[in-house]
């Protein structure tokens, strides 16, 4: 099964509201600890989002007996998550013993006018407190929001300080883009530069920043404990495309080892696929689990 790399990218943008040969890492890489502490592992839905828009009920069940303890959610539209209402939604998560932190739903220039936030995402924000939710994640900026970086940096503290009053936190999700300069400064350095940390958190997709020759170290200790979430998945070098978590050249246990990120939720996201996409979540949690973090 073959799904294109820029098959979530043409999603989001027509969304009104919105995740072995070559391998380098060695064995002991992979080791990881014999007792390992309860962590923040969750799978990005959109990985599964066929299956889940078929079948959410039994896709989140398989999730969940695969050993996933949170999910993220997108794709939210009209009070409803991949069509169930939000409470019976949140019902089936706590059926299957899933939680939920964070969601996407995208936040473009069209929801903020004369300094106020739009209803519809005033009523995402409701949604997704009522599931659960303690982040609402902008999952990409708008091709044509990018020539205004700090206009998106003042939406998202705007976002940021709705989200907070509601005792939740507003993140961004990065794709390669962000690296670009856009008047003649990457993109990410002036949303990080522009955006509040007390409200605004960033979801450091480490796949897009390895496909934009990118070394997080160094977003890390410039813009210490601004990165609450990663979207976990790796790096093919030949194809150049993303494939499950430990059968690539990402070394995330390098990255895991860093204290200046802040991180505190590990999301497995699969976008292309060498298998089904239900095989490719499990064997990316199985091989998440061994490293230490």
């Amino acid at each position: 099964m073959s799904i294109k790399q820029q098959s979530r990218r043409e999603f989001l943008k027509t969304s009104a509201l919105g995740v072995a040969g070559f391998s380098l890492l060695s064995n002991e890489l992979w080791a990881g600890p014999k007792n390992p502490k309860p962590r923040n592992i969750g799978v990005q839905l959109w990985s599964v989002r066929e299956d889940m828009n078929k079948d959410a009920k039994g896709t989140l069940e398989k999730v969940a007996k695969m050993g996933y303890k949170q999910v993220e959610g997108f794709g939210y539209t009209d009070g409803k998550f991949f069509g169930v209402p939000t409470d019976e939604y949140a019902k089936l998560l706590a059926g299957n013993g899933l939680k939920m932190p964070s969601a996407h739903g995208m936040v473009t220039s069209k929801d903020y006018t004369n300094g106020q936030l739009s209803d519809a995402f005033k009523k995402m924000a409701d949604d997704a407190k009522k599931v659960g939710q303690k982040y609402v994640i902008c999952p990409y900026m708008a091709d044509e929001d990018r020539s205004q970086g700090k206009l998106m940096a003042e939406i998202y503290n705007k976002a940021g300080e709705h989200c907070k009053a509601m005792d939740m936190k507003f993140g961004y999700h990065n794709h390669d883009f962000e690296f670009k300069e856009y008047d003649g400064i990457p993109m990410y350095r002036t949303l990080l530069d522009n955006t509040d940390k007390g409200l605004v958190t960033f979801e450091m997709d480490l796949y897009w920043v390895k496909y934009a020759k990118q070394n997080p170290m160094d977003w890390f200790k410039n813009y210490q404990g601004r990165f609450t979430h990663f979207h976990v998945k790796d790096h093919d070098p030949v194809k150049n495309v993303s494939v499950e978590v430990g059968e690539g050249d990402i070394n995330f246990q390098e990255i895991f080892n860093s204290k200046l990120s802040g991180a505190k939720y590990f999301i497995v996201e699969l976008e292309a696929y060498k298998r089904t996409p239900l095989e490719g979540i499990e064997i990316s949690l199985n091989n998440l689990k061994k490293l230490k973090f």
